[in-house]
């Protein structure tokens, strides 16, 4: 029901229900309070008529508040813009959980994190772009030596490829191991191979970082790059694509060019050769 409570004081305050009644006011109940009150309650129709019925008497209207149905409603209007805002914020939770804001690669195969990257990449995925299709992206990345395993998976925003090695038993993949980038050789282990470079040295995409001389080559390298990248969107939607490509970046920083953000910085690819 929809109505309106009025706590009314006065000197035989209790009478003010007889005055409403002879007004045309039905009273729906009345409640005697302490110090000449009582607290009556009418249809929320009468609510104006309460009011010119009772003034110029002797009694005064302390306070009046809706009750039932009527108050549900005009609590509703008050924190209309809280339920807007939570509801625009459930939508927004809803739209993101199928949106990639984060890549993460697991895995004994981790250390083709630069290739995945480039995979995802191939099949379109940028910040905030779609789930991509699971068989475009896994083939691309079963096709990297001795890689036997990929799944993807997706929650929170976090896509995580998740990519496993081959067991140490089967036979080791032949040929030189080259740099996956170009940048400064930061590490280079060599278990078996000879070293055709050294920590410091500038290396190009492809250069052969160690010789297997006719055996398989055991080695893992580190190799930082410069990042030079425009694009487009606001400043923070640049930094996320640029990690989305890049991985971690140091030294970053993102300035304003034309229409698009320039990122530049420093990152870092690890890459290994028969090594888990």
């Amino acid at each position: 029901m929809r109505g309106k409570e009025f706590l009314i004081s006065g000197s035989g305050a209790e009478r003010a229900v007889e005055k409403l009644a002879r007004g045309g006011v039905p009273v729906l109940s009345a409640r005697l309070g302490q110090k000449n009150t009582v607290r009556i309650r009418v249809d929320g129709k009468h609510g104006k008529k309460v009011f010119a019925i009772l003034q110029g008497s002797c009694y005064n209207i302390i306070n009046c508040r809706r009750f039932g149905a009527e108050r549900l409603a005009a609590g509703l209007v008050r924190r209309a813009g809280l339920l807007a805002g939570l509801l625009l914020a459930l939508a927004l939770v809803l739209f993101c959980e199928g949106r990639v804001l984060k890549v993460s690669v697991r895995g004994s195969g981790a250390c083709y994190e630069a290739e995945v990257r480039a995979a995802l990449a191939a099949a379109g995925t940028r910040f905030f772009s779609p789930v991509p299709d699971e068989a475009a992206v896994a083939s691309h990345i079963l096709a990297l030596p001795r890689v036997s395993f990929c799944s993807l998976s997706h929650a929170g925003g976090v896509l995580t490829v998740r990519v496993e090695t081959e067991d140490e038993a089967l036979p080791p993949v032949g040929g030189d191991f080259k740099a996956p980038v170009s940048g400064t050789l930061e590490r280079l282990v060599v278990v078996q191979g000879r070293a055709c470079a050294a920590a410091g040295d500038e290396v190009a995409a492809g250069d052969v970082l160690v010789d297997g001389a006719g055996a398989p080559v055991i080695a893992c390298a580190q190799i930082a790059y410069r990042v030079d990248a425009v694009y487009a969107g606001s400043a923070e939607q640049a930094r996320a694509q640029a990690y989305l490509d890049h991985g971690e970046i140091g030294e970053m920083q993102v300035q304003k060019i034309g229409e698009g953000w320039r990122v530049t910085g420093i990152a870092r690819t690890v890459a290994a050769r028969n090594l888990g």
